[in-house]
């Protein structure tokens, strides 16, 4: 009798915990299977737990508030698009103009002071804050910035030691402009496509604006300044002009040469650009063609020109360039690196960031935005219905390349603005005497600078 008591008892035991292991492996499963599941369904960056779990964040979970310098204002609608996304991060920004972002940078780091968690970064200060060495490598965690999704001309600019520290914020893919009722006068067409036939390179350039210099009796020229073509050839120049501190001088005589070319030829004025003298020709008809990068429309050419339906847009000989643009860079160290790294992401290398932005006016970097025509259509009034938008993300940045810059361009950059002035306005001077002054100038403001 105790003997068949003993043997149920045992029996109810052994059902006991054989059952408490099916529900433990149950349970177990489960776990792992709604870990997985909100892996699936949530992109967000995973952390590991006191147990060495792997969770996941979700959007909600990313809180707290970064500190951008900025000298743009608050793009609204990218900000609103931003704040639905991520409710619980907020942006600080500090108002710092572009030409003091590189000395506020220095002063901050040399008196201990605490740096932003993201800086704006003007391509005019791009490659001086690049030197610094200030800036995270942004292929790393927890930024793992995909290069993929960028423009193929965007990453040696924006890298340093080949890893991106930065990434491209609006597009200033550039092509040129030009007044159609000239085009037409001159050339026979205002067609962008038929003017493109005709304008195959530089040379058939020249000799047209020559044509038009004696058909007009001296009074219509191609460019109202000298300055418009340097930084046209500059930017399609086909090698940069320093590899450290040693100076491509082949490179530099050629683009000096073609200067020379153009000033001989008399079709190029000699205004200084950015003057307000120079402004005021995109409202006249002296002048058939300028430099037009993405802004120069919305920024420029619509501010100085009233009339509506004057203007097209066209690919240029030799293909496009770039033209200004800022980027984005996170500081080493910075406290709220990730939340700032979640504004770059999205307003930058994200398609719903792209459609943000380009109701506030600006065109990001994200390739894949541009595959969709109804994307790229963009129209400006001076332009008439022409879609500016599928000329320039299309057609322009098609031939559009890049070239990665150190801090010794910007000291050339300072040098070719003076000897511009007296190429402009001294025949005499020719490619021999700018070389010279050139090396002169570079001797006394950078001597690192290797000649060869």
């Amino acid at each position: 009798m105790q003997k068949r008591i003993w043997i149920k008892r045992m029996s109810l035991l052994i059902s006991i915990m054989m059952l408490v292991s099916v529900l433990a492996a149950c349970g177990g499963g489960n776990t792992v299977n709604n870990k997985e599941e909100g892996a699936t369904n949530n992109t967000s960056s995973g952390e590991n737990d006191n147990t060495g779990t792997a969770t996941v964040k979700g959007n909600d979970d990313f809180k707290g508030e970064f500190v951008l310098w900025t000298w743009e204002p608050e793009h609204p609608t990218a900000l609103a698009a931003f704040n639905e996304k991520y409710p619980n991060i907020k942006v600080k920004r500090v108002n710092v103009a572009a030409e003091d972002i590189s000395k506020k940078l220095q002063t901050t780091i040399a008196s201990g002071g605490e740096l932003p968690d993201v800086v704006r970064i003007e391509r005019g200060q791009k490659a001086k804050i690049f030197d610094m060495d200030i800036l995270e490598n942004l292929e790393t965690a927890p930024y793992n910035a995909d290069k993929s999704i960028l423009f193929d001309y965007d990453l040696a600019t924006f890298s340093k030691d080949d890893h991106l520290i930065a990434i491209p914020d609006d597009m200033s893919v550039a092509g040129i402009a030009y007044i159609k009722s000239l085009a037409k006068q001159y050339f026979g067409t205002d067609n962008p496509e038929e003017m493109e036939a005709i304008f195959t390179n530089w040379d058939v350039f020249i000799e047209k604006g020559k044509e038009v210099l004696q058909q007009s009796g001296g009074k219509v020229k191609m460019f109202p300044s000298l300055g418009d073509v340097n930084q046209t050839l500059k930017g399609q120049r086909a090698e940069p002009y320093f590899d450290g501190d040693k100076l491509n001088v082949t490179m530099l005589t050629s683009t000096v040469n073609d200067l020379v070319k153009f000033r001989d030829s008399g079709t190029i004025d000699k205004l200084d650009q950015w003057t307000p003298a120079w402004n005021a020709t995109f409202g006249g008809e002296k002048y058939i063609f300028a430099m037009s990068p993405v802004w120069m429309p919305q920024y420029v050419i619509g501010p100085n020109d009233k009339k509506d339906d004057r203007w097209a847009l066209m690919v240029p000989p030799g293909g496009g360039f770039i033209r200004g643009g800022s980027s984005h860079g996170i500081p080493k160290g910075a406290k709220n690196a990730e939340l700032a790294w979640k504004w770059i992401e999205f307003t930058s290398m994200s398609q719903e960031g792209a459609e943000a932005q380009k109701k506030d006016g600006v065109f990001t970097h994200y390739k894949k935005a541009y595959e969709d025509q109804s994307f790229t259509n963009w129209t400006w009034r001076n332009f008439g219905s022409q879609d500016i938008g599928d000329k320039f993300f299309v057609d322009i940045s098609a031939t559009t390349k890049d070239m990665p810059e150190n801090i010794n361009d910007l000291v050339l950059d300072e040098v070719m603005n003076i000897v511009l002035q007296t190429l402009a306005k001294d025949d005499s001077f020719g490619t021999q005497q700018a070389m010279d002054r050139i090396q002169k100038e570079l001797k006394a403001k950078a001597p690192q600078i290797v000649w060869e």
